[in-house]
């Protein structure tokens, strides 16, 4: 009598199925490890009251008024209006923010991305920033590199983690030279649980 062949298929199939399983596992690990945060009027489509730009705020260094804030609808990166700042004088920095409840971020990595644009802005820059607070109290800024001259549309990414005792986070964008800078498509995650001594990004 001749041998007879051993059949692979079921052990094959647990491999193929432990495969399949280890796969799926990444892919959810992934999904519960990076999660959107959610904005206000992250891509500037709601419109202006007077000055007031809806879900942000905007502020200046003290002195004269020297920054026009409108929304763009001739030149943007997503949707059909973009936010812009024009310096119209002399003036340190004006800043546009959005204050984000920071509940249970503490020692993680998030990632703040946004589309930027400049035009004529000098060598202090068009800046992404994110403001870490304990309360009113300042912990941690993390600051983007900046956009100078003029560019076109580009995503820019700043990450950091989040400092234990963190109740807020402001995120941003300030014009600290003269010239004309946009932001558009804002975007705010967390990236992983990177633990108390991973931080990457920012100054």
């Amino acid at each position: 009598m001749g041998r007879r062949p051993v059949s692979m298929t079921h052990s094959g199939g647990n491999r193929v199925l432990k495969r399949f399983v280890l796969a799926a596992s990444v892919m959810l690990a992934g999904a519960a490890a990076a999660a959107e945060i959610p904005l206000k009027n992250a891509d500037f489509e709601e419109p202006m009251s007077g000055t007031r730009l809806a879900g942000w705020s905007r502020t200046q260094h003290a002195g004269v008024g020297a920054y026009e804030i409108s929304r763009d609808a001739q030149s943007f990166a997503h949707g059909k209006h973009s936010i812009r700042m024009q310096r119209t004088t002399q003036q340190a920095y004006g800043l546009i923010m959005q204050p984000v409840e920071s509940t249970g971020l503490a020692g993680k990595s998030i990632e703040l991305t946004a589309a930027l644009k400049s035009e004529h802005v000098g060598r202090k820059g068009w800046l992404m920033v994110m403001t870490f607070k304990h309360h009113s109290n300042i912990l941690e800024q993390a600051i983007a590199q900046p956009v100078t001259g003029d560019t076109q549309w580009t995503d820019v990414v700043l990450t950091k983690v989040v400092p234990q005792g963190t109740t807020t986070i402001e995120i941003g964008f300030m014009l600290k030279d003269g010239g004309t800078g946009w932001a558009d498509h804002v975007r705010l995650r967390t990236v992983e649980d990177a633990g108390p001594d991973r931080s990457s990004g920012g100054e």
